[in-house]
C-alpha cells in the first residue's frame, strides 16, 4: 500500500485542520483521518488536534491492529466528542468542534466514518464510486435537487453544518465499508481541498507515480486557488498499489480517439464524394 498526507494554512492566520496516517507494524494495516476545526468555535485547533491524539491513543491501545475496525472507529469518534464536550463546558458557543472523517484499511477491506463536511473520495481505478455525503445545509439542497453538486463550493451557504464533533449533541456518525482491490484508491479530505479540487482531478492525482509527492504539491495548489481568503487545507491518500502507466494510457486514449473521429469523418465524406451517381 501507498500513503500521503498534507495540510495547508491557506488564507486563515490559524491552522485548523489536522491530517495524518499511522501505520501498522506489518505494513498491513492504516488508520488515515482528517479533521478540521470549526472556525465559528473558540478552539477549533484544539478540536482537530483532539481527534488525532484520541486515534493516535487507540491505535496504540491496539498495537496498530484492529480486530474489529467498526469498532475502533466508533470509539475514536464518541471518545472525541466526549473528550470536546467535556473541555467546554455548557456553553454550547464556547466548545471548541471539528468535522472528522476517518478510514481504516488493509489489503482486503476498508471501513470508513465521517461527521461533517470533510470527506472520503472512494475509486477503483479512475472510476469514482462514492463519496461520504456532507452533513451540510448545502447537501440537503442538492439531495433535493434545488442546486447541483458543481454549485456547492461557492454555495452562501456552504458552510452551514449540521453534525459537528463536540458541538451537538448527541452526535450522528455515518458508516460505511468496501472490500480492497489491487485498484482500490481513497482520498480523505476537509473542505478546503475539495472545495478546489472536483472528482476527475481527485482521480488523477491517485494516479501520480509517487503518491506522497502529489498530495503534498495538491495541498499546496488547493491553498493557492483559495487565495489570500480561502481556508485551511488537509488531505490523505491511500491506495493499493502503484499504478502500471494507467494515467499514460488514459492521456494516450485521450488523444486517439478525437484523431479517429476526424478519420471517419473524412472517410465518410469521400465516400459520399466518390459515390457514383449511377
Amino acid at each position: 500500500m501507498e500513503t500521503g498526507y498534507a495540510r495547508e494554512v491557506g488564507g486563515r492566520a490559524e491552522q485548523q485542520d489536522a491530517v495524518t496516517v499511522l501505520h501498522g507494524p506489518d505494513g498491513q494495516g492504516a488508520l488515515l483521518l482528517v479533521a478540521d476545526g470549526m472556525g465559528g468555535h473558540e478552539g477549533g485547533a484544539l478540536a482537530s488536534q483532539t481527534a488525532v491524539a484520541t486515534a493516535e491513543r487507540l491505535w496504540h491501545r491496539h498495537a496498530g491492529r484492529a480486530a474489529d475496525p467498526c469498532t475502533l472507529l466508533e470509539t475514536l469518534f464518541h471518545e472525541t466528542h466526549a473528550a470536546l464536550l467535556e473541555s467546554g463546558g455548557t456553553d454550547p458557543a464556547r466548545r471548541p468542534g471539528t468535522t472528522l472523517v476517518a478510514l481504516y484499511v488493509t489489503p482486503h477491506a476498508a471501513v470508513w466514518a465521517h461527521c461533517g463536511d470533510s470527506r472520503l473520495y472512494h475509486f477503483e481505478g479512475d472510476a469514482l464510486q462514492g463519496r461520504t455525503r456532507d452533513h451540510t445545509r448545502v447537501q440537503q439542497l442538492v439531495d433535493q435537487g434545488v442546486i447541483s453538486e458543481a454549485q456547492m463550493a461557492t454555495h452562501p451557504e456552504q458552510n452551514q453544518l449540521l453534525q459537528g464533533l463536540g458541538v451537538i449533541d448527541p452526535v450522528r456518525v455515518e458508516y460505511d465499508e468496501a472490500p480492497v482491490t489491487r485498484h482500490t484508491r481513497f482520498l480523505l479530505c476537509s473542505d478546503g481541498f475539495w472545495e478546489q479540487f472536483g472528482p476527475g482531478a481527485i482521480a488523477d492525482l491517485l494516479e501520480r507515480p509517487d503518491l506522497e509527492s502529489a498530495t503534498v504539491e495538491a495541498a499546496r495548489e488547493a491553498a493557492r486557488r483559495g487565495g489570500p481568503r480561502g481556508d485551511n487545507v488537509a488531505v490523505a491518500a491511500w491506495r493499493a498499489a502503484r499504478p502500471r502507466g494507467r494515467m499514460w494510457r488514459r492521456h494516450l486514449k485521450a488523444r486517439i480517439q478525437p484523431t479517429l473521429a476526424l478519420l471517419l469523418l473524412l472517410a465518410a465524406a469521400l465516400a459520399i464524394l466518390l459515390w457514383p451517381l449511377d
